[in-house]
């Protein structure tokens, strides 16, 4: 018997490859699979509304690549995992269904005013970088293009001894499932290994 594929499939894929790497193509791969689904749900209001939110995360993406806030990662996982409940539970009352849709744009708030104090940040350190050294490129900008990925390895390779979970999300400040995904993924091209349990260093 043919197993049945969920719609949201495709998506939640792409959310896992634009978690290990942030670049316009993975950010495009994942707003494709958000209007497609848009235009499949188009029937169901609270599912419509959710995507509608996770769009613009996808355009700040794009500004901001490696720079970005985790927050916003953070945002659209919770996004796709309501979606997932939406779809699973297809009785849902209307005020569950509020509620859960109330939650997220509480957080799209919130990320949007952590990403409004970034931006304020950005700009006092970019003034200040140019008084200091003027006709240069500003410091602040370096690194900015650094994924995910390559933040986990570099703090990684800090710790000669290795480094636990929680740390690596405190120095990193991704998020934990983004955190295993790179150390998963790491780990299985040999970049990485696991000294003992939940403790990694670079091989």
């Amino acid at each position: 018997m043919k197993q049945k594929v969920d719609v949201l499939d495709p998506l939640k894929a792409s959310l896992l490859t634009l978690d290990w790497e942030i670049s316009p193509q993975t950010i495009r791969k994942f707003e494709q699979e958000l209007e497609g689904l848009k235009a499949k749900l188009a029937n169901d209001p609270y599912s419509k509304k959710l995507i509608e939110l996770s769009l613009p995360i996808c355009n700040y993406l794009r500004v901001r690549k490696g720079s970005a806030s985790p927050a916003s990662m953070q945002f659209l996982h919770a996004a796709t995992r309501t979606l997932h409940y939406f779809r699973q539970r297809r009785q849902l009352a209307v005020a569950e269904r509020k509620k859960a849709i109330r939650n997220l744009t509480g957080k799209f708030r919130d990320l949007m005013a952590d990403v409004e104090k970034i931006n304020v940040a950005l700009a006092k350190a970019t003034v200040a970088a140019k008084k200091k050294a003027p006709g240069k490129r500003p410091a602040v900008s370096e690194g900015r293009e650094q994924s995910p990925t390559v933040v986990v390895l570099k703090a990684i390779k800090s710790h000669k001894k290795g480094i636990d979970i929680p740390t690596l999300k405190k120095i990193t400040g991704l998020p934990d499932n983004s955190v295993r995904n790179i150390l998963y993924r790491a780990g299985k091209e040999g970049k990485i290994k696991r000294i003992r349990r939940g403790v990694y260093a670079l091989t």
